[in-house]
């Protein structure tokens, strides 16, 4: 809301004294994805390196007194009958940008005395809101820009034969089984409570106390998160998401900050919130893409 429309905002709150609170409009007001990836506090600077390692080997009936030869080493020269079996385990890195993200409002200081209710808190609550959702919106965004290893195309919607395609994808790739999320659209998680094959008595592993919820906390090993902000391939096509906690980063140089200044000019408190931080796909092998006709 722009400050020249607060007079008309405002004043249909003067007339009505029912209220000891404000109800604000639906809306997601909790970060999803920020403590589901693996997170890094405190960054100084633009820029923040995730440090990778690859998958390495092992030695079989080294000589005695030998020198190892270590993972990272790609000549692989070994003596006598000892045999290395493996890939070799390169050091890489991976480097997530912070963006800055801001939200403010200004609360006029004649309203504060029209109203029974504070003005500043409930627009503190609705910037921290708008906050968490800028964080997802981070992650997504490095999400849609990576090149997972394993992609599915669920023409006919999110089904469990395509549940278990993904996890099949994941488990080739020898993927840590545990932490392991999928984020989904609503019209995919409908998708999932309509499959008889998750929901039946005789085959479906959903208890009733998820059927009557309507939400399906975790399925075939993977932690459910339901997202609104998910982007759209193309038209009807939405971009869903299955990762091991490790492979996606998130590098936090300023949590969200909120603040109540008064401004003299404006006669306003300006009610502001801020952080900074960056996204990055970690590990692509440990990433799959779904993408889902609604």
């Amino acid at each position: 809301m722009a400050l020249s429309d607060a007079g008309s905002t405002v004043s249909n709150a003067f007339v009505t004294q029912f209220a000891d609170d404000v109800v604000h409009l639906s809306q997601q007001k909790m970060s999803k994805l920020a403590g589901n990836v693996r997170t890094v506090r405190n960054v100084n600077g633009s820029t923040y390196k995730f440090n990778t390692l690859g998958k390495g080997g092992y030695i079989k009936n080294k000589s005695r007194f030998e020198d190892i030869t270590v993972m990272s080493d790609s000549s692989k020269t070994l003596g006598g009958s000892a045999t290395y079996t493996g890939g070799t385990a390169t050091h890489s890195t991976v480097t997530a940008t912070l963006n800055n993200y801001v939200a403010g409002e200004y609360v006029d200081d004649f309203d504060m005395f029209k109203v029974n209710f504070d003005f500043r808190q409930t627009y503190a609550e609705s910037i921290a809101a708008a906050l968490s959702r800028a964080y997802d919106n981070e992650i997504i965004g490095q999400l849609d820009a990576s090149s997972p290893a394993t992609t599915v195309t669920a023409g006919s919607g999110l089904t469990k034969a395509k549940f278990l395609e993904v996890a099949e994808g994941l488990n080739d790739n020898s993927v840590d089984p545990a932490d392991r999320y999928m984020v989904i659209s609503p019209a995919a998680l409908t998708d999932l409570l309509a499959d008889s094959g998750v929901t039946t008595a005789a085959d479906g592993p959903i208890s009733n106390t998820a059927l009557a919820t309507g939400f399906i906390p975790n399925f075939l090993g993977f932690n459910i998160i339901v997202s609104t902000l998910l982007t759209e391939a193309s038209t009807g096509v939405r971009n869903c998401y299955a990762f091991q906690k490790n492979s996606v980063g998130l590098a936090i140089g300023k949590d969200v900050t909120a603040m109540i200044n008064y401004v003299p000019q404006k006669v306003s408190y300006l009610v502001a919130g801020e952080f900074s931080a960056g996204g990055a796909v970690i590990d692509t092998t440990a990433v799959a893409k779904i993408t889902v006709t609604e």
